[in-house]
Parts: structure tokens; sequence; C-alpha cells
């Protein structure tokens, strides 16, 4: 769990600049953005959920989010957006008022969810197509780590991103208010709902359905992971 900080009044300004900046050097994207709040909160994907409740949700793959979302807002709400992008999105006074949080998940178990999600197909048609392209020369996941799994290609597959990718806000000076881990999904799932004043069951969508994930590594792809996935396991405190 993390304490929101108050900005400072230089923090502030900054955040007030580069909103500007942003809005008058990119107005096509800005444009883009703010059309996604205004969308339909019933589509798959749409901002507009994050206004209605005033909490922001930033969705790391296969930690969860699909099920998070579902549950809380109804929808895909902004998918895959990483903070720093929301920090494009949304204006200076909802960035600091919003209640901002994430899921994380152990890497060595986030990875072996991955693989197996988008070999089985994973959501939809681009998931799919990367998984022929990139996955469909290896027969197991001892062989994908092996061969596949390195600090330059895991940037080839947002699945594989690492998690703090997602949380790292880039320019701006604003910090999650917290984080859940998938490993304590039920009481952090509580703790978040009872923060945005709501009444909901998580359901467990999009589950890989693997054993424990410490069946599928040897001591050769447990140390693979351990380097590609550095930062998360540091930032995080995960152990294997």
């Amino acid at each position: 769990m993390l304490d929101r900080r108050a900005l400072s009044i230089a923090e502030q300004t900054r955040l007030h600049a580069l909103w500007w900046q942003q809005r008058i050097l990119h107005p096509k994207t800005h444009k883009r953005y703010q059309k996604r709040r205004l969308q339909r909160a019933g589509s798959d994907y749409s901002y507009a959920p994050f206004d209605q409740r005033r909490t922001i949700f930033v969705h790391i793959p296969k930690c969860a989010g699909v099920s998070v979302c579902r549950a809380l807002f109804g929808n895909l709400a902004g998918g895959h957006t990483p903070l720093a992008e929301y920090c494009a999105v949304f204006e200076p006074r909802a960035l600091q008022t919003y209640f901002k949080f994430t899921i994380v998940r152990n890497p060595w178990d986030r990875v072996l969810s991955a693989y197996s999600f988008l070999k089985k197909g994973g959501m939809d048609i681009a998931d799919q197509e990367w998984a022929a392209s990139e996955l469909a020369g290896y027969d197991s996941f001892e062989q994908f780590v092996e061969q596949w799994l390195t600090r330059d290609s895991r940037w080839r597959g947002e699945h594989f991103y690492p998690q703090t990718y997602f949380i790292d806000p880039g320019r701006y000076p604003i910090a999650l208010d917290f984080i859940g881990h998938f490993e304590t999904l039920e009481a952090d799932f509580r703790y978040i709902a009872e923060r945005m004043a709501l009444s909901t069951r998580l359901d467990r969508l999009n589950d890989s359905g693997h054993r424990n994930y410490r069946d599928y590594y040897s001591p050769r792809t447990r140390d693979i992971v351990a380097r590609v996935y550095a930062e998360d396991i540091q930032r995080f405190g995960y152990e294997y």
C-alpha cells in the first residue's frame, strides 16, 4: 500500500505546464484522448468510468486486470494504458484527486501466465497474430524462456513488458496511491472496492489455468527470468 503525498507548488506548476504543452503541441492526440473519455461507458474500452468513479486503474497485462475492470468499471476501461499516458489524458486536478491504483504479480508466475494465455489464442485477433509470429517455433515453456526471453525481446509484446514500465509516470510528478498484489488479490480488491465505495464481487476471468509456476521452471529458466525482470523483482519485493 502507498500513501498519497500532496504535490509541492513546484510539482503542481510542472504538472500544469506539461498538461498544456501536450495539449498545444499534440492537439490531435489530445482530442483523441478526450473523445475516449466521452465514449459510452458500456463500450469495451472507454475512459468514461474513470471519471465517473474518480479512479484510474493501470492495468498491467496478466495481473487479473480484466477481472478487476469488469467488476469495478463494467468494461475494459483503459486497456493496458501506462500511467505516463494517463498523465497526458487527464487534467492536473483529476490526476491529483482521483484514486490511482494497479495490481502487480510475481514475475515468474506472470511470464508463465502470459505464455500460456497467448499459446491458447489470447483475447483477440491481435493476440493470435502475435502468437503465430513469436511463439509458433517453441514447443515448450522452457524452450521459449531459454531461446526467446531477453531484456530486448520483452519489448516485442506488451504481455511481456516489465511491470515497472506501466507505473512509471515519465516526466510527470504523479504516483499511484495503491499497489495491490495478485497473490493477495481478494483482500486487496476488497480494499480497492471500499475506497471506491462499491459493493461488488470479483469473478476470475481470463485465467490461464496452469499449475503452480514453480513446476514449470528449471534453475536455468528461473535465472533468466530473474535477469530479465530484475527491476520488477526489486521494486515489488518478489522472490522465486
